[in-house]
């Protein structure tokens, strides 16, 4: 028993001290810069890619609400909610420190149209499918799609 566990322990120090060669390097014939220049979508400006992924967020809230409004799984009360709290990411998106905010100029006239709107019929705090809503957006949209970072949604119904 004492020779067992004597070779045992020399076994186990022998593989202590084996050593495993590293990893040789593959090339795949492509410098790590025709690499990165190969990626697809990488947005050019980190912080219009940051405005736009709020912008985002606002949009699946417009989407969501409006589809939920028309299925009636919403009241008229919970959707003006909704739309209110699209009016507060909107202000958000302005306190952004400036460094890591892009948009900034596009950002602060949804804003200024959000804060001049007029309550829709139904109380809305404004009409996010009138043309003016539209026409101050998009400037927004363009900027995204030109720096690689569209908006888009996430539908919670549907498929």
């Amino acid at each position: 028993m004492l020779l067992a566990a004597a070779v045992a322990s020399l076994a186990l120090a022998g593989c202590a001290k084996a050593t495993v060669p590293p990893p040789t390097p593959v090339s795949t014939g492509a410098a790590a810069s025709d690499l990165a220049a190969e990626v697809q979508g990488t947005p050019t400006d980190a912080a219009i890619a940051a405005s736009c992924a709020g912008v985002t967020i606002t949009e699946t809230t417009l989407h969501n609400a409006r589809t939920d409004l028309e299925l009636g799984a919403i009241t008229n009360e919970q959707y003006n909610a909704l739309l209110g709290s699209v009016v507060v990411a909107y202000r958000s998106l302005q306190t952004v420190p400036a460094t890591q905010r892009g948009l900034k100029g596009e950002v602060n006239d949804v804003v200024s149209y959000l804060n001049s709107a007029e309550p829709t019929e139904s109380l809305a705090p404004f009409d996010p499918d009138g043309s003016e809503f539209r026409a101050v957006t998009e400037p927004i949209r363009l900027a995204c799609a030109e720096n690689g970072s569209e908006t888009y949604v996430f539908a919670t119904t549907g498929g």
